[in-house]
Protein backbone atom coordinates (compact mmCIF):
# COMPACT_ATOMS: atom_id res chain seq x y z
CA UNK A 1 0.00 0.00 0.00
CA UNK A 2 2.81 2.42 0.92
CA UNK A 3 4.68 1.64 -2.31
CA UNK A 4 1.53 2.37 -4.40
CA UNK A 5 1.16 5.72 -2.64
CA UNK A 6 4.84 6.45 -3.27
CA UNK A 7 4.54 5.63 -6.99
CA UNK A 8 1.38 7.76 -7.27
CA UNK A 9 3.20 10.74 -5.69
CA UNK A 10 6.19 10.29 -8.01
CA UNK A 11 3.88 10.08 -11.04
CA UNK A 12 2.00 13.25 -9.99
CA UNK A 13 5.25 15.16 -9.44
CA UNK A 14 6.58 14.09 -12.87
CA UNK A 15 3.33 15.14 -14.57
CA UNK A 16 3.32 18.44 -12.66
CA UNK A 17 6.97 19.13 -13.55
CA UNK A 18 6.32 18.33 -17.20
CA UNK A 19 3.51 20.90 -17.30
CA UNK A 20 5.62 23.67 -15.77
CA UNK A 21 8.33 23.40 -18.45
CA UNK A 22 6.02 24.93 -21.07
CA UNK A 23 7.70 27.98 -22.61
CA UNK A 24 4.56 29.54 -24.13
CA UNK A 25 1.58 31.10 -22.38
CA UNK A 26 -1.51 28.94 -21.82
CA UNK A 27 -3.72 31.64 -23.31
CA UNK A 28 -3.40 35.28 -24.37
CA UNK A 29 -6.38 37.46 -25.25
CA UNK A 30 -5.17 40.34 -27.44
CA UNK A 31 -6.79 43.48 -28.83
CA UNK A 32 -5.28 44.52 -32.15
CA UNK A 33 -5.01 48.16 -33.18
CA UNK A 34 -3.19 48.05 -36.55
CA UNK A 35 -5.63 45.52 -38.00
CA UNK A 36 -8.63 46.25 -35.73
CA UNK A 37 -9.94 43.15 -34.03
CA UNK A 38 -9.25 40.56 -31.37
CA UNK A 39 -6.97 37.52 -31.16
CA UNK A 40 -6.67 34.57 -28.82
CA UNK A 41 -3.36 32.70 -28.69
CA UNK A 42 -3.61 29.26 -27.09
CA UNK A 43 -0.54 27.33 -25.92
CA UNK A 44 -0.73 23.79 -27.33
CA UNK A 45 2.77 22.48 -26.64
CA UNK A 46 6.07 23.36 -25.04
CA UNK A 47 6.89 25.87 -27.80
CA UNK A 48 3.75 25.86 -29.98
CA UNK A 49 0.59 27.96 -30.09
CA UNK A 50 -2.62 28.26 -32.08
CA UNK A 51 -3.66 31.85 -32.77
CA UNK A 52 -7.27 32.67 -33.69
CA UNK A 53 -8.19 36.08 -35.15
CA UNK A 54 -11.30 38.08 -35.89
CA UNK A 55 -10.19 41.22 -37.74
CA UNK A 56 -11.46 44.07 -39.81
CA UNK A 57 -9.29 44.05 -42.93
CA UNK A 58 -8.40 47.15 -44.90
CA UNK A 59 -7.88 47.06 -48.66
CA UNK A 60 -6.75 49.99 -50.75
CA UNK A 61 -7.00 49.72 -54.52
CA UNK A 62 -5.77 52.40 -56.86
CA UNK A 63 -3.07 53.55 -59.20
CA UNK A 64 -2.04 56.29 -61.54
CA UNK A 65 -4.77 57.65 -63.81
CA UNK A 66 -7.58 56.04 -61.83
CA UNK A 67 -9.42 56.70 -58.58
CA UNK A 68 -8.40 55.14 -55.30
CA UNK A 69 -10.92 53.03 -53.37
CA UNK A 70 -10.77 51.97 -49.73
CA UNK A 71 -12.67 49.00 -48.28
CA UNK A 72 -13.15 47.55 -44.80
CA UNK A 73 -14.18 43.90 -44.57
CA UNK A 74 -14.41 41.20 -41.85
CA UNK A 75 -11.90 38.36 -41.71
CA UNK A 76 -11.37 35.28 -39.53
CA UNK A 77 -8.18 33.27 -39.37
CA UNK A 78 -6.27 30.56 -37.60
CA UNK A 79 -2.54 30.05 -37.49
CA UNK A 80 -0.08 27.61 -35.99
CA UNK A 81 3.16 29.00 -34.55
CA UNK A 82 6.25 27.10 -33.45
CA UNK A 83 8.58 29.33 -31.37
CA UNK A 84 12.09 28.07 -32.06
CA UNK A 85 14.22 30.35 -29.88
CA UNK A 86 12.49 30.55 -26.48
CA UNK A 87 15.08 28.41 -24.65
CA UNK A 88 17.90 30.50 -26.13
CA UNK A 89 16.13 33.74 -25.12
CA UNK A 90 15.55 32.42 -21.59
CA UNK A 91 19.23 31.39 -21.28
CA UNK A 92 20.27 34.92 -22.33
CA UNK A 93 17.88 36.43 -19.70
CA UNK A 94 15.66 37.89 -22.42
CA UNK A 95 11.90 38.24 -22.05
CA UNK A 96 9.76 35.30 -23.22
CA UNK A 97 6.60 36.40 -21.40
CA UNK A 98 3.66 37.00 -23.70
CA UNK A 99 5.25 34.59 -26.19
CA UNK A 100 8.09 36.97 -27.05
CA UNK A 101 10.11 35.05 -29.59
CA UNK A 102 10.70 34.12 -33.21
CA UNK A 103 8.53 31.52 -34.89
CA UNK A 104 7.73 29.48 -37.99
CA UNK A 105 4.12 28.86 -38.85
CA UNK A 106 1.22 28.53 -41.20
CA UNK A 107 -1.97 30.53 -41.59
CA UNK A 108 -5.42 30.11 -43.10
CA UNK A 109 -7.62 33.18 -43.35
CA UNK A 110 -11.14 33.65 -44.71
CA UNK A 111 -12.23 37.12 -45.84
CA UNK A 112 -15.83 38.12 -46.47
CA UNK A 113 -15.82 40.28 -49.59
CA UNK A 114 -19.02 42.18 -48.75
CA UNK A 115 -17.51 45.47 -47.59
CA UNK A 116 -18.51 47.03 -44.29
CA UNK A 117 -17.34 50.31 -45.75
CA UNK A 118 -16.36 51.05 -49.33
CA UNK A 119 -17.59 50.40 -52.82
CA UNK A 120 -15.27 47.78 -54.30
CA UNK A 121 -17.18 44.98 -55.99
CA UNK A 122 -16.08 41.36 -56.32
CA UNK A 123 -17.44 38.41 -58.28
CA UNK A 124 -16.79 36.04 -55.38
CA UNK A 125 -18.34 36.81 -51.96
CA UNK A 126 -15.54 35.07 -50.05
CA UNK A 127 -11.78 35.17 -50.44
CA UNK A 128 -9.30 32.78 -48.83
CA UNK A 129 -5.57 32.74 -48.37
CA UNK A 130 -3.06 30.40 -46.86
CA UNK A 131 0.65 30.85 -46.27
CA UNK A 132 3.77 29.56 -44.59
CA UNK A 133 5.70 32.27 -42.78
CA UNK A 134 8.47 33.32 -40.46
CA UNK A 135 7.62 35.85 -37.78
CA UNK A 136 8.61 37.64 -34.61
CA UNK A 137 6.45 38.63 -31.66
CA UNK A 138 7.50 40.85 -28.77
CA UNK A 139 5.52 41.70 -25.66
CA UNK A 140 6.46 44.46 -23.22
CA UNK A 141 5.79 44.95 -19.50
CA UNK A 142 2.58 47.00 -19.83
CA UNK A 143 1.02 44.42 -22.20
CA UNK A 144 1.87 46.23 -25.45
CA UNK A 145 2.85 43.77 -28.19
CA UNK A 146 3.68 43.66 -31.86
CA UNK A 147 4.16 40.88 -34.38
CA UNK A 148 5.39 40.82 -37.97
CA UNK A 149 5.33 37.82 -40.30
CA UNK A 150 6.13 37.17 -43.94
CA UNK A 151 6.33 34.22 -46.31
CA UNK A 152 5.02 32.62 -49.50
CA UNK A 153 1.28 32.31 -49.85
CA UNK A 154 -1.62 31.28 -52.06
CA UNK A 155 -4.51 33.68 -52.54
CA UNK A 156 -7.87 32.32 -53.69
CA UNK A 157 -10.09 35.10 -55.07
CA UNK A 158 -11.71 34.90 -58.50
CA UNK A 159 -8.68 32.79 -59.43
CA UNK A 160 -5.61 31.42 -57.62
CA UNK A 161 -2.53 33.60 -57.25
CA UNK A 162 0.79 32.95 -55.56
CA UNK A 163 2.50 35.81 -53.82
CA UNK A 164 4.14 37.20 -50.71
CA UNK A 165 2.10 37.10 -47.51
CA UNK A 166 2.84 40.03 -45.16
CA UNK A 167 1.11 40.66 -41.87
CA UNK A 168 1.68 43.00 -38.97
CA UNK A 169 -0.15 43.49 -35.71
CA UNK A 170 0.23 45.72 -32.74
CA UNK A 171 -2.00 45.97 -29.72
CA UNK A 172 -2.40 45.01 -26.08
CA UNK A 173 -2.71 41.80 -24.11
CA UNK A 174 -5.70 42.00 -21.76
CA UNK A 175 -4.65 39.59 -19.06
CA UNK A 176 -1.71 39.11 -16.77
CA UNK A 177 1.21 37.43 -18.50
CA UNK A 178 3.56 34.70 -17.22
Amino acid sequence: MKSNLFYAMVLCSVIGAAQTTKNVENGLFKVNALAPGVSYELGVGVNATLNFDFLIGIEIEGGSRRSTSVELFPAVGAEYRYFHNLNKRRAANKNIAGNSGNYFGGISRLLVRAPLLGNLEYDEPISYHTALFYGIQRTYSKGFYFSVQAGPGLFFNDDVNAGLFLSGKLGWILRKRK
